[in-house]
């Protein structure tokens, strides 16, 4: 038995982009320049090369945005590099060591004042500031593509969530979404069980059933697959039993038809369903751009320029804008992202890819551990998850948005459970 249904959970458009791993570094690395004097030398040391040289460009990147005039320095060693910045006429040199120390990656160094005072006796002292240089972050899959060599992910603080169930429903949902429909900036629980769409309020209470009208589909799946989206006030519903998508439109207290969709479009991102299938085409239209997953796909998650993509065989990749080159294994389509710890950057919420069994594990992990298990392979329970628990039935759809209306996103878990019927579970933010 195979997971269902495509989520796409965006972020909200006011959601800034959040920075890599190396442009985070580079924030830290250049803040203590900023009051030395131009021009800059730059030398940059350690390994592997392609990290160095990546740091070294953001870093003389943003001194040129300072007006610090940055000058590369190739020297066999610091100390040559300090001798070829004052040969050159430079006024400060910046020297620093890169280092990748699993699941981070640091760099270490001092900016000097080149000028030298030749008057202070036999041994030449240098004037001017000095400053040390420390910085180090979580490297993401950006980082660790550079650094080359991937090593174990070590434990993170555990989250504290809170866990509840949000509503019960009789049949399997095929595809659900969380939106504001009704402009009270609190999400509604969307859900698509056979052919009707029904829509729950945060706190459980059923506000409008509205059924598919289009053609009865040639080629349905076995079981319950489809698509559910809102954007712009507008709802779109597509079940694999149905030849054609269906938009619909909030009116006073319900959803009315607004006729068919020849599209599946969430947000940025465009599907095609394949005939029979449960699951969409490889290539998906994100931002404008076709783009060609290294397999189908059953879910779609985006934050911002981050997706979570999830295949029909348990694999899964994080994308930033490009096809991922590496994939993990055993992750279920029921997983999505969400930023549960207010840092801009989201955490990724996953099930297991079992399709039978008593229950199933959700666990939470940090981006940095996902993109470091990713590039080694593997499978995701070879990861450290900051968060988990055992839940009945199967969890095969997840989606994020803000319940309550704080600002902070909660996430909302589907669980085809034995007897037929569904559960709505709720992840949130601990107090």
């Amino acid at each position: 038995m195979i997971l269902l249904a495509l989520i796409v959970a965006a972020a909200p458009a006011t959601t800034a982009t959040p920075p890599s791993a190396l442009e985070r570094l580079t924030r830290e690395v250049v803040k203590p320049l900023e009051s030395f004097e131009g021009p800059i030398g730059v030398y940059v040391e350690g390994g592997p090369a392609p990290a160095n040289r990546a740091i070294a460009s953001l870093v003389m990147a943003s001194l040129a945005q300072k007006k610090l005039a940055p000058v590369p320095i190739d020297a066999k060693d610091a100390t040559e590099a300090e001798r070829l910045a004052r040969e050159q006429g430079l006024r400060t040199l910046v020297r620093l060591t890169v280092s990748f120390e699993a699941p981070r990656i640091a760099v270490r160094g001092d900016a000097l004042s080149t000028w030298v005072n030749f008057w202070s006796g036999q041994t030449p002292t240098r004037n001017g500031p000095a400053a040390a240089i420390a910085a180090a972050v979580d490297a993401d899959l950006e980082a660790l593509t550079l650094a080359g060599a991937p090593g174990p992910v070590s434990p993170t603080r555990p989250l504290e969530l809170n866990f509840g169930i949000v509503a019960r429903a009789p049949g399997w949902p095929a595809a659900f979404t969380l939106a504001d429909v009704d402009g009270d900036k609190k999400c509604e629980v969307i859900a698509l069980i056979d052919d009707v769409v029904s829509t729950w309020s945060a706190d459980g209470k059923l506000r409008n059933r509205v059924e598919l009208q289009g053609a009865q589909s040639v080629h349905p799946t076995r079981e319950p697959f489809g698509f559910v989206s809102f954007s712009s006030g507008k709802l779109q519903a597509w079940s694999s039993r149905r030849e054609r998508a269906e938009n619909f439109s909030w009116e006073g207290k319900g959803f009315r038809s607004a006729g068919a969709s020849e599209t599946l479009s969430a947000g940025p991102v465009t599907v095609t369903p394949r005939a029979g299938f449960a699951s969409f085409a490889r290539e998906v239209t994100w931002a404008g751009k076709q783009v060609v997953w290294p397999e189908p796909i059953q879910s779609f998650a985006l934050f911002g320029p981050i997706a979570l993509g999830v295949g029909p065989t348990g694999s899964a990749g994080i994308a930033r804008g490009v096809v991922p080159l590496s994939l993990l294994n055993g992750v279920g389509a029921g997983s999505t992202l969400a930023d549960f710890d207010g840092d801009g950057s989201p955490e990724v919420i996953v099930s297991s890819a079992k399709a039978s069994g008593d229950g199933d594990e959700v666990r939470v992990l940090s981006l940095g551990a996902f993109e470091s298990a990713q590039v080694r392979g593997g499978n995701i329970n070879e990861t450290t998850a900051t968060w988990q628990r055992k839940l009945d039935g199967r969890v095969v759809l997840a989606a994020n948005g803000d319940l309550d209306g704080d600002g902070v996103d909660e996430v909302v878990l589907v669980s085809w459970m034995n007897d037929g019927t569904s559960e709505f579970s709720v992840l949130r933010r601990a107090p």
